[in-house]
């Protein structure tokens, strides 16, 4: 929830599950943050690939006029590397692999990904590029990098497992280890989320979602993970703590805060001889 007497400004709120390719679909949600925090919902999630993606969120800036946009996209957006992961994948993998999870390394040499001609690199061009949220209080449009994955952990969103740090819910339809009540799960928690910011049809949609009793689609799923990086940004824009991990030489991925994750990561900047200070930051400034 926002802080007690924070004067809230009419900011649109974008999630958006990125495609990666040119080839795919991701989600996108947005929201206008109005003036007193009433919420203005621009449709429900939607299925829909870069050039589309700008196109619309261009149409919302036309439309709602805010005082600023704020973008949080599941896609790496600083990618300097030939090879191998980032260094901010490098310490996000430990705590994803504890709680049973995989992250994709990003890499230049990864062709339609992150190389010249991918298009990330066009949409991120169509609103200034990516920022660093530490550096970036007056700026408009605002583009930080996500990571629905680590913001399940950062939030708790865990499953009961042998292994004391839990696990990750397994709720990604594409995959063999899909379980339905997991689906269902995060819907539930996400829907309850997005209705203390005030919103009313997302939530109605991901309500919808967690009483399905059927297998949803890839396309249902990037919609759950846009929602998932919408709420990040209703963090940030609420001035909740969030979390900066890496930094904007090679790469940086923000989530809602959460001290113990901060410690986790902290224990592995250590064991591999990084500088905690330098690659762990608390967001608390932000719109």
């Amino acid at each position: 929830m926002p802080e007690r007497g924070t004067k809230l400004t009419p900011t649109l709120l974008v999630g958006f599950d990125s495609a990666w390719t040119a080839a795919n679909t991701g989600g996108l949600a947005g929201v206008l943050r109005e003036e007193g925090g009433r919420c203005r919902e621009l449709g429900l999630p939607d299925a829909t690939n870069f050039e589309n993606a700008a196109v619309r969120i261009a149409s919302w800036r036309e439309a709602c006029r805010p005082r600023r946009t704020v973008i949080l996209i599941d896609q790496p957006t600083i990618v300097r590397n030939a090879n191998g992961q980032r260094p901010v994948e490098h310490l996000i993998a430990s705590p994803v692999s504890r709680r049973r999870g995989g992250m994709q390394p990003a890499n230049t040499g990864r062709l339609g990904m992150f190389d010249a001609d991918a298009p990330i690199w066009t949409f991120l061009a169509c609103f200034g590029g990516t920022l660093d949220p530490l550096d970036c209080e007056h700026a408009d449009p605002v583009i930080v990098e996500t990571y629905p994955t680590l913001a399940l952990i950062a939030l708790g969103w865990l499953r009961e497992d042998v292994r004391p740090s839990g696990r990750l819910p397994k709720y990604n339809p594409a995959r063999p280890t899909f379980l339905l009540d997991d689906w269902r799960w995060v819907c539930g928690r996400l829907a309850e989320a997005l209705e203390h910011f005030g919103l009313v049809d997302i939530p109605r949609w991901l309500r919808q979602q967690e009483q399905r009793d059927t297998r949803p689609c890839k396309a249902d799923q990037d919609g759950v993970d846009s929602c998932l990086c919408l709420l990040t940004a209703f963090h940030l824009e609420a001035k909740l703590p969030c979390l900066r991990v890496g930094n904007r030489e090679s790469g940086l991925i923000v989530v809602p805060d959460n001290a113990a994750l901060r410690e986790e990561l902290a224990a592995r900047c250590e064991a591999t001889g990084r500088i905690a200070a330098d690659c762990i930051r608390e967001v608390r400034v932000f719109c």
